[in-house]
């Protein structure tokens, strides 16, 4: 073994590291469940990704199960570009051969590839035989990338022929030219979200205390356990906590937001806590 090749692969180990990933969660073996990653998409530094400082971008890690993987994804508007590129599926042990396979919502096949030069995409391939899809949706939608272990067939409705075994492990590069970034998840996308990593709790927690408050999410994309986060976050004691917290209730209550009782039970649960003690 040369040592050009030495230092490829010591390259690619590196790289699968270092990258942001999403773990592949099953039952996603289908069309229908396939796993939704829409809110996963993020920005910044990854080297295994290309234009991947401009375009949103989601790192799936998943291995084999003995069936085939299937994941979900929105795309904005006509004319958006997505690239789906598969690295480490034969760099490493447990190597395997991918196809990939996309799919509208109804189950037609859009597209597909078996094989791919090892230039496309960023730097995580080191043998053309991983798969590399470059594609132009026509129209807004949600779509659906599914992987496979050649040789498989891309037909309506789903992938047919081989399937990934145990040990077939491999990442998913996902990237799309444009797309509506929600980390949290609370359908207020990041640039408009006033907190893009709200609390979404079922109910407004102080600390250990529930005090059985409806957990609003707002417009704006805060909720009221933010609001008391930002009490918190600026409370140079517990009195100064006690009062902002008075203040974010009297507004909510005005606003129709919450009731008397509800303005009580959060009181009393910032009076409890130990912010600013």
């Amino acid at each position: 073994m040369n040592i050009r090749y030495l230092v490829l692969v010591f390259t690619l180990m590196l790289g699968n590291v270092i990258a942001d990933d999403v773990t592949e969660s099953e039952p996603n073996n289908t069309l229908a469940t396939a796993q939704d990653v829409d809110s996963d998409f993020i920005t910044g530094a990854n080297p295994d990704i290309a234009n991947v400082t401009t375009w949103p971008w989601v790192s799936i890690s998943a291995a084999g199960d003995g069936s085939n993987d299937y994941y979900s994804f929105v795309v904005p508007v006509a004319g958006v570009t997505g690239t789906f590129d598969i690295d480490y599926g034969f760099a490493m042990s447990g190597s395997v051969d991918t196809e990939l396979c996309l799919y509208a919502a109804d189950g037609s096949v859009l597209d597909e590839n078996d094989d791919s030069p090892v230039t496309t995409g960023g730097r995580g391939s080191a043998y053309p035989l991983d798969s590399y899809i470059s594609h132009t949706f026509a129209a807004p939608g949600t779509y659906v990338i599914g992987v496979g272990k050649f040789d498989v067939f891309c037909n309506v409705g789903g992938i047919t022929g081989n399937v990934l075994d145990a040990g077939n492990d491999y990442k998913l590069q996902i990237s799309l030219s444009q797309h509506v970034l929600d980390a949290d998840g609370d359908d207020v996308q990041d640039d408009r979200d006033c907190q893009p990593d709200s609390d979404l709790s079922q109910t407004v927690m102080v600390e250990s205390c529930d005090s059985g408050v409806t957990n609003t999410v707002f417009e704006n994309g805060c909720t009221i356990a933010d609001l008391l986060v930002f009490c918190a976050d600026d409370a140079k004691n517990h009195g100064s906590f006690n009062s902002c917290v008075a203040g974010v209730t009297r507004n909510l209550k005005k606003d129709g937001e919450i009731r008397d009782s509800d303005a009580g039970m959060l009181q009393t649960c910032a009076a409890q806590s130990g912010v600013g003690r």
